[in-house]
């Protein structure tokens, strides 16, 4: 019989799915069969094992299909979907937005502790390379604040205003086209500054793997250079304001001590920085 023309119940075609991304090393092949087959039966995942043999449609097999045959070229997961869940929170999502991941939850973690212990009312908080919005979104939904979110991408900022109105935060966050080496000379507007700015190497980014190198927008990942050009500007910026600012950084994987050895260059001493959930250190937190 033709595959075309066999009916597929839920359970039977997960199992196949499953083993079919499992045999070309997609990483969580049940999980993706899942979310895949709930976002074509616009369905939760408990409702597939109550349902585990109901029929699906051949217009579904084909919408399924069509997914599947994305995720076996290595588009993301997230993309395919159009949405992720950070912090507690759901994001929609474009190819011209980096996917959040969940090392960046500690920043935003760091943040909402921290400026929950200053004193200071309302704070002005800039977040330099918004993209989805994931950082500013998810701070504003937790502090009082007043947010400018700049990006260099007006696409990557119409995607972070829409997470913004979909979180219900957008009153508090003012979203900028701007570009942080050009536009940005100063930091004495703001009492925190906060980014996870494009911190791969250039020589790194054949090694970072195809789902992140052929989808996600490279501005997002790398600086065209060693890493560090953000770092080092941000650094000086601080270092010649004329008012107290904070500031909530994400930094690479095995990065710290080159990050250091800038910060000790720039004069900088009152620096902390925060592991992840891997007991790698994440985040760099400046007083």
């Amino acid at each position: 019989m033709e595959q075309s023309q066999k009916t597929w119940q839920v359970l039977e075609l997960l199992k196949v799915t499953e083993n079919l991304l499992r045999e070309k090393n997609i990483e969580n092949p049940r999980l993706n069969a899942e979310l895949l087959l709930c976002d074509v039966l616009n369905s939760p995942r408990i409702k597939l094992y109550i349902d585990f043999e109901k029929p699906v449609s051949e217009d579904e097999i084909s919408k399924y299909r069509a997914k599947i045959k994305r995720r076996l070229n290595r588009e993301p997961l997230q993309y395919i979907l159009g949405y992720t869940e950070f912090y507690g929170l759901r994001f929609n999502l474009t190819p011209d937005v980096l996917i959040p991941r969940p090392e960046t939850e500690i920043l935003v973690e760091k943040a909402v502790e921290l400026i929950s212990s200053f004193e200071i009312i309302n704070p002005k908080i800039l977040e330099i390379g918004t993209g989805s919005g994931c950082v500013t979104v998810s701070i504003a939904s937790k502090v009082n604040c007043s947010i400018d979110a700049i990006d260099v991408s007006n696409k990557a900022l119409a995607v972070a205003r829409n997470n913004a109105v979909l979180n219900k935060t957008a009153d508090k966050i003012n979203f900028l086209n701007k570009n942080f080496f050009n536009d940005v000379k100063s930091l004495e507007d703001y009492d925190i500054v906060i980014s996870n700015p494009p911190y791969i190497p250039v020589l790194e980014m054949d090694t970072v793997g195809e789902e992140i190198k052929d989808y996600e927008p490279r501005h997002a990942l790398t600086d065209e250079n060693e890493g560090l050009s953000f770092y080092e500007r941000v650094f000086n910026l601080f270092k010649t304001s004329r008012k107290p600012v904070k500031l909530f950084l994400e930094i690479g994987d095995g990065k710290r001590k080159k990050i250091e050895a800038l910060l000790n260059d720039t004069g900088i001493n009152n620096y902390e920085f925060y592991k992840d959930y891997h007991g790698i250190d994440r985040v760099l937190y400046i007083a």
